[in-house]
């Protein structure tokens, strides 16, 4: 067993750091780390932008895809560059929760959309669609979507995410 030297807690002795107040438990010399000089780290956006071209996906330029949210007069039109993942659901600012997409307001929450529902990104010349979990599902032309299953979509799809539908279109179509 190992005490904590700040807090007087006591936790198992391979324990690292106090869980309660965060303060470093193993005596001087148990561990050692090598550091690392700045030009040996490599951050993760430049190590997958290093190897884009050997996992052989073409160079692909954004695609648009037009959003028709709802029905009826009230339905909502929206058109979306597909230049990073689009999240759909709802803003929750007390949970620090802003989705790309913002459905609040198209009765979102009456409609069941969960606030991170789903999620729309282009891979290559496809575009394709992931279920985030939702609490209530999203459907895919009535074909229920597993979490966190990518799913290509095509011109005219139609999506519900919870009770909502959504119908989709491309304004620039993949080559």
């Amino acid at each position: 067993m190992i005490q904590c030297p700040v807090c007087r807690i006591v936790y198992i002795s391979n324990t690292i750091f106090c869980p309660e107040c965060g303060a470093y438990l193993l005596a001087e010399g148990e561990i050692d780390t090598n550091p690392m000089e700045a030009g040996q780290i490599s951050w993760f956006r430049e190590a997958a932008e290093a190897q884009a071209p050997d996992l052989g996906l073409p160079d692909a330029r954004p695609l648009t895809i037009r959003l028709r949210i709802g029905q009826g007069d009230r339905a909502r039109v929206l058109e979306v560059l597909l230049v990073k993942p689009i999240r759909l659901g709802r803003n929750d600012p007390a949970g620090h929760v802003f989705p790309e997409i913002d459905l609040t307001a198209g009765q979102g929450k009456e409609h069941s959309v969960s606030r991170l529902h789903a999620c729309i990104f282009q891979r290559g010349e496809t575009v394709e669609i992931q279920d985030l979990a939702s609490t209530n599902g999203t459907l895919l032309n009535g074909e229920r979507l597993a979490p966190y299953v990518s799913v290509p979509l095509k011109d005219g799809d139609q999506l519900q995410l919870g009770k909502l539908l959504i119908e989709v279109s491309f304004v620039s179509q993949p080559s």
